[in-house]
């Protein structure tokens, strides 16, 4: 029995208390593995008032609820104990997901509304980790995917039967909570829409394995289970460019990282949404082990109350209501694997629908195609999942046309291209497969 802490620095508090199950054949290269959490538990805990603070849903997203359109995932909800208001109010913060990623596959959920005792109001998480043996496209071996993400990649539900929960949710029937959805609460209100936002951010993947023991006579850090970490934790280094992964585990080394503050995301397209000179979006990672804020939690002070990326910081108040997602964080669920609906991440004059890297999965040579007239010069960087920078290539568009060669000397693994508009600075990042 293993226990991780993830907790919400003064309100969030998230923990679990876990158990790993090996499944499938022997064989290295196609055994599956699952983590199951036995008791997913991430608390909430009333913080203090720090001001009014309302943002939003995002234009797109919010133009598209409101015109009654076809979300681009489709979540199933059992709710359970909960007040119309309060069903009311949870569902128009899963319709928020539900038209930020992509599934074509239903995402379920299991939300509860009960007292909680003291001080909590409320948890979520994922139901289960498993790792992906079949190789499916934009996936990583040997790393744990939360259920409803590993449902995606794989196309179907793990269970041959279907509706098998992905997430599971509590919240406190005894909070005083505002139900309203204008993002609006008074200042002695916790928004239960955007706390549900965030803990379903959690379920849906924000999460990673590190964990951090003191002891003598030394301090002891461990990020993965059974030899394998989270997809998450394949994005996360320190400000010298070393992966967290590369560290030995468990080790002293490692515990130094978890509390040295540097530490931060280098999931291409999250950095491109930060939009700040290639500057990486960092991690809260304070000098004193947080049980449960360490680490999974964008840090606070780089995405203080009021910015549309807060969302998934470590702190909440009442009266503070964020109902966006934000550009960063769906940028890092892009690179994790996520699709992202069209028009809710920031590409300038780049759009999904004009720039295609083929082929994918690639041998020896990428080829991108560019959709419209570009006549600019452009850069393209190749990296791989550690954020290291493989191949650099500036040229100028060849009838519509860049192209990356003699690349059959690289590991089978997932890459980004970063293609960019060497005139402009605006660019855009693809996922491609080495196979």
């Amino acid at each position: 029995m293993t226990k991780i802490t993830f907790n919400f620095k003064n309100l969030f508090a998230c923990f679990v208390m876990a158990s790993t199950l090996l499944l499938g054949a022997q064989d290295e290269t196609t055994e599956l593995q699952t983590y199951t959490p036995s008791e997913p538990i991430c608390t909430l805990p009333p913080g203090e008032f720090t001001g009014l603070i309302s943002i939003p849903r995002d234009p797109v997203t919010a133009a598209k609820m409101d015109a009654g359109g076809t979300p681009c995932a489709t979540f199933v909800v059992n709710y359970n104990g909960f007040t119309p208001e309060a069903q009311a109010a949870f569902q128009y913060a899963v319709d928020i997901w539900a038209n930020s990623i992509e599934s074509p596959v239903p995402i379920n959920l299991s939300a509860t509304f009960a007292s909680l005792g003291p001080g909590v109001l409320g948890s979520a998480g994922a139901e289960t980790y498993i790792t992906i043996t079949s190789g499916a496209p934009g996936s990583q071996p040997n790393t744990f995917y939360p259920a409803a993400l590993w449902e995606k990649l794989e196309g179907e539900d793990r269970s041959q039967f279907g509706g098998t929960n992905d997430i599971s949710a509590n919240f406190s029937s005894d909070t005083n909570w505002y139900y309203g959805t204008d993002a609006n609460p008074p200042a002695n209100q916790f928004d239960f829409v955007s706390v549900v936002l965030h803990e379903l951010g959690h379920g849906l993947g924000f999460a990673g394995f590190a964990n951090w023991e003191g002891g003598f006579p030394e301090d002891e850090g461990s990020i993965r289970f059974n030899g394998a970490a989270s997809i998450y934790d394949a994005f996360i280094e320190n400000g010298s460019g070393a992966a967290i992964l590369s560290f030995p585990d468990p080790s002293a080394a490692l515990a130094d990282e978890l509390v040295g503050n540097d530490l931060y995301c280098n999931a291409p397209t999250a950095i491109q949404q930060l939009n700040q000179g290639g500057t990486l979006p960092r991690v809260f990672a304070p000098t004193s082990w947080n049980p449960g804020s360490s680490y999974s939690h964008w840090n606070d002070s780089t995405f203080p109350n009021g910015d549309v990326n807060s969302l998934m910081t470590s702190a909440i108040g009442p009266g503070q209501a964020n109902h966006n997602p934000g550009f960063i964080t769906l940028g890092f669920f892009q690179d994790m694997g996520w699709g992202i609906c069209p028009g809710a991440l920031s590409v300038d004059d780049f759009t999904v629908s004009n720039v295609n890297v083929s082929p994918n999965p690639f041998v020896d040579e990428i080829t991108v195609t560019l959709n419209k007239a570009y006549s600019d010069s452009f850069e393209l960087n190749l990296i791989d999942i550690n954020g290291r920078l493989i191949m650099s290539q500036k040229s100028d568009a060849s009838n519509g046309r860049l192209t990356l060669s003699n690349l059959s000397d690289l590991d089978d693994a997932l890459y980004f291209v970063k293609i960019t508009n060497s005139s402009t600075g605006n660019s855009i990042t693809k996922k491609v497969v080495k196979n």
